[in-house]
């Protein structure tokens, strides 16, 4: 197994034994987002998110989000592809007419990122974003913005910022 997929698994399997993990209400994500930095940067990604026991401390994330995207990215050797792996801790506060939230997690690329608009010069990044939405039919319509840096692991860090647009619905599994 390489590193990348030993450490991915490693991450997965952190999440998925946390004490903290609860069933009720668990939702599919997906969302399209492009660079701000540049038009030529796209990623589709696909997201599972599930609630995490409440114990009243607003510092305590509310869900946690597990997911991977496809990426559409300019290259010195031209326009490739990357792919990532992310876990994400998310602050979610529902009202009636939609949502706010915000989030932090990490990312693992397949291959790091070298051009003129962004570096990302490793393959583990840090994510944050925040973002808004509205109920839509069964599930939300958000926009986000979202940085992702590697916080300083490797120089340059240049980071790079992206637009999202994500569509949530819940998967129907009867609260616990």
């Amino acid at each position: 197994m390489s590193e990348f997929m030993q450490r991915v698994a490693l991450l997965l399997a952190a999440l998925l034994v946390s004490p903290l993990v609860a069933a009720a209400e668990p939702q599919w994500m997906v969302a399209f987002g492009r660079g701000t930095e540049s038009a030529d940067t796209d990623i589709v990604r696909l997201g599972y998110r599930y609630p995490l026991k409440k114990n009243g401390d607003w510092w305590m994330p509310s869900h946690v989000q597990l997911g991977a995207s496809v990426w559409r990215v300019p290259d010195i050797r031209g326009t490739t592809r990357r792919f990532d792996l992310n876990a994400t801790g998310i602050w979610r506060n529902e009202k009636p007419w939609g949502y706010w939230e915000a989030g932090f997690g990490g990312y693992m690329l397949s291959k790091t990122i070298n051009n003129d608009e962004n570096r990302l010069p490793s393959a583990w990044e840090f994510g944050s974003h925040i973002g808004v939405g509205m109920k839509l039919g069964p599930g939300t319509l958000g926009a986000a913005i979202q940085h992702l840096s590697n916080a300083g692991i490797k120089q340059p860090n240049g980071g790079i910022d992206l637009l999202l647009i994500q569509y949530t619905i819940s998967t129907g599994t009867p609260k616990t």
